[in-house]
């Protein structure tokens, strides 16, 4: 394959130089210098990443044209390595050898239905104040369809930070049947910067859905957000689209409404304030206010079915190992606009050009890198079958790879390994995460010999953490080895993530290393017998690697936080096999809202909360998963058990 001749890479002078400086020799050439100096395989995977991370494919949001176009071009490069079609009906009575190919390189799976926005409505009830859809005002997803009039009452910001002391809200407001007013974001000094974060333009607490969170506590029926005067953000100038908006948070409409828009109803309210000064207000922490005013809001929209797809390509095997399958997976989709799983808010683009770009470039080098492979076998030389996949919807859940073990292409019994890209483009020192390795009676041993030819330092991280696609093998008792970066960085799951950021050079050492390994599983003669849970020793290094538990010395309930979540409650980005979460039913993904009914604002509290109990203690844990709340009974163990 010559990528660099075709989609992107012979073009990447074009793009990004002037035409006068198209010669790779001239010194105002430099990338085109610094391409041709390193191999082939570097420049191809660097087409790869910088077209699958270009905003043209809209952070690859699963429903979105940008993350269909991912689809396409993916299953176009398993078609150039000469890949077969992974799905749909098979040829039945075939002689061929191995898997039998299908019609289709698509597995479609319906993921949720998505919500287009048809009629909106906002307007002053008993005045003359005219609103104009789109220009005053946009409907947010954060928000639900339906029509509500009320009262409307300012709330400040609708935060609520027991750390700093504030509180736009007094213990006994009911907000029931009433419009809650709000500012966005949160308090701001003078610059209109935030007065809470160091690190951050904002906390967690400045987001939507937050804010609309807790106005729904307090039973509002409805909310309107008005963009903040003076506040240091470009964002205040412009309203969001409707689906940028997140999960729906409240049971009534939620709107965005231009400063513009806020200044001419305060005026209407006749406060005798500026929306400035009631900003200022609101920045020292004003309470609940009655404005005075009623007003009208509506939101209809139409809801379809989101169809996702996983994409896969198979090469059928030979011999007596043919009917054994090895997967090569990477999770294709990304966050879009950060509606959800954002550290930064919504509303910006989310490239994910190492989560999980970086992961999607090695499996389409590996189609066409393991197809020569498989052609130059002996004969006589048997193989197992080989299923390269890019699953889809794993950000919210590992949906993909959780519908492929419902519906595999051979009975799971049959799948000998897999193999799992999540994060492999920013490798530092070299060091590379490999989890896994013991998850295979004697794997470990014909794998040590290959790290050791690598120019790359593994670190062996422990196999039953993760919160990716392999987790939905592990489940179901199939061997895994799992590659990602040692050390997460602080680009994950924001905007910053971006293709020059990508360290080309060692991905592709990665995936130098990954051929070798396929290749050796594809074609080692004994069986791939699924070992369980290793002693829980505290393992070396990387981001998967550890064993965090929370609590005191007592308890080990078996959960890893989301490093650098900002929203209300728990974000868990791992679950430990044989814990108290996993035998709970707790999963990746869920966010952890309360403890026996007590609300959890951060990692803090719930640490706090779990240092007064005993192993054996039964404990209700509130869940947000999916957007769907979720009440489970945790059984806590001591961690001698688990």
């Amino acid at each position: 394959m010559t990528l660099s001749k075709g989609v992107l890479g012979g073009a990447l002078a074009l793009i990004l130089l002037p035409v006068s400086a198209q010669d790779p020799e001239s010194p105002d050439a430099p990338i085109a210098s610094i391409l041709q100096e390193l191999s082939e395989d570097v420049r191809v995977y660097n087409d790869h990443v910088v077209t699958l991370a270009n905003p043209f494919m809209e952070g690859r949001l699963p429903g979105t044209r940008g993350m269909e176009i991912a689809k396409e071009y993916m299953e176009h490069w398993f078609r150039e390595a000469g890949l077969q079609p992974a799905f749909g009906p098979r040829e039945e009575g075939s002689d061929a050898e191995g898997v039998a190919p299908g019609t289709s390189f698509r597995q479609p799976f319906e993921l949720s239905s998505t919500a287009t926005l048809t009629a909106q409505d906002l307007r002053l009830l008993g005045g003359d104040l005219k609103l104009r859809e789109g220009t005053d005002y946009n409907a947010l997803s954060v928000g639900k369809p339906g029509e509500v009039s009320g009262p409307v009452v300012f709330v400040g910001y609708s935060c609520v930070n027991r750390r700093e002391e504030y509180t736009n809200y007094g213990d006994d407001d009911d907000l029931s049947g009433k419009i809650a007013l709000m500012f966005r974001f949160e308090p701001m000094d003078e610059a209109g910067k935030s007065l809470w974060s160091t690190r951050a333009p904002w906390t967690g607490r400045a987001g939507f859905a937050r804010k609309v969170r807790e106005a729904a506590r307090r039973d509002a029926a409805a909310v309107i957000i008005v963009n903040t005067p003076g506040a240091e953000d470009p964002r205040i100038h412009e309203l969001s689209s409707f689906d940028s908006g997140g999960r729906s948070q409240i049971g009534g409409p939620a709107f965005l409404m231009s400063i513009e828009a806020g200044e001419r109803l305060i005026e209407a309210a006749g406060l005798g304030k500026s929306l400035l000064e009631l900003r200022r207000m609101a920045d020292e922490g004003i309470g609940v206010t009655d404005l005075g005013i009623e007003m009208s809001l509506r939101v209809e929209v139409e809801r379809k079915p989101l169809i996702a797809e996983n994409v896969g390509g198979l090469i059928p095997g030979r011999g007596e190992l043919a009917d054994e399958l090895v997967i090569i997976g990477a999770h294709l989709d990304h966050l879009g606009m950060g509606a959800f799983g954002s550290r930064s808010g919504s509303g910006q683009l989310h490239p994910g050009a190492d989560d999980n770009a970086s992961g999607s470039a090695a499996l389409l080098m590996l189609a066409e890198k393991l197809q020569a492979d498989y052609r130059e076998l002996p004969e006589d030389a048997a193989a197992r079958s080989l299923l390269i996949m890019g699953f889809s919807a794993e950000e919210s859940g590992l949906h993909g790879s959780r519908h492929y073990v419902k519906e595999p292409i051979v009975p799971l019994e049959q799948h000998a390994l897999m193999i799992n890209f999540d994060m492999i483009g920013r490798i530092e020192e070299k060091r590379l995460s490999v989890s896994g390795i013991d998850t295979a009676a004697g794997m470990k041993e014909w794998l040590q010999p290959l790290f050791e030819e690598s120019p790359l330092t593994i670190v062996e991280g422990r196999w039953s953490g993760g919160g990716s696609d392999h987790v939905a093998f592990v489940g179901k008792k199939i061997p895994i080895l799992f590659a990602i970066i040692a050390r997460l960085h602080g680009d994950y799951h924001t905007p910053k993530d971006v293709s020059s950021k990508i360290n080309r050079v060692d991905a592709v050492h990665t995936i130098h290393l990954f051929r070798r390994i396929a290749m050796t599983a594809i074609t080692h003669p004994g069986p791939f017998e699924f070992v369980g849970s290793p002693p829980r020793s505290r393992p070396s290094g990387g981001p998967v690697a550890g064993a965090p538990s929370g609590g005191g010395a007592r308890i080990r309930v078996g959960i890893m936080p989301s490093g650098g979540d900002s929203e209300a409650g728990v974000l868990i980005s791992r679950v430990f096999d044989g814990t108290s979460a996993a035998e709970a039913g707790i999963q990746a993904g869920d966010r952890m809202m309360s403890w026996n009914g007590k609300p959890i604002e951060r990692v803090s509290d719930w640490l706090e909360m779990l240092s007064g109990h005993e192993p054996g203690d039964k404990v209700e844990v509130g869940l947000l998963r999916d957007g769907a709340e979720k009440i489970l009974t945790m059984t806590l163990k001591g961690r001698e058990e688990g």
